[in-house]
């Protein structure tokens, strides 16, 4: 597992729009946040106890775009870490796959750490 790849893992949906490299990997960043944004939900007791902060996801995207071994590497308590772990699980179960990384031309199984905002507005 590596985790630095020539090409990076990105999340799904900007593959398809004849974009370069760059405008690739900033559709892909939006879209990943947008989907954290619209799937998160806050943990009722960390609302009601007023935590927010960030939360620290790592996995594994694999060779075919699936994501492996979610394990939360840094989190505030108040059951976010887990909210944000099932959120990236989640991302299994989408249409497309992630594009893996790739190695020399080759998809290869890359280690993504992933941060979370939590905030109350």
């Amino acid at each position: 597992i590596l985790l630095i790849a020539e090409q990076m893992p990105r999340f799904p949906g900007c593959e398809s729009q004849g974009l370069s490299e760059a405008e690739i990997k900033k559709c892909s960043e939006s879209a990943l946040m947008k989907f954290l944004r619209d799937h998160l939900k806050y943990p009722t007791i960390a609302a009601e106890n007023k935590i927010e902060g960030m939360v620290v996801l790592r996995f594994v995207v694999y060779e075919d775009g699936s994501i492996n071994g979610v394990t939360i590497v840094k989190d505030i308590g108040g059951g976010c870490g887990q909210e944000a772990q099932k959120v990236v699980r989640l991302m299994n179960e989408l249409d497309e796959k992630w594009t893996p990384g790739k190695q020399r031309g080759r998809p290869v199984k890359v280690m993504y750490t992933l941060p979370v905002k939590f905030q109350l507005n």
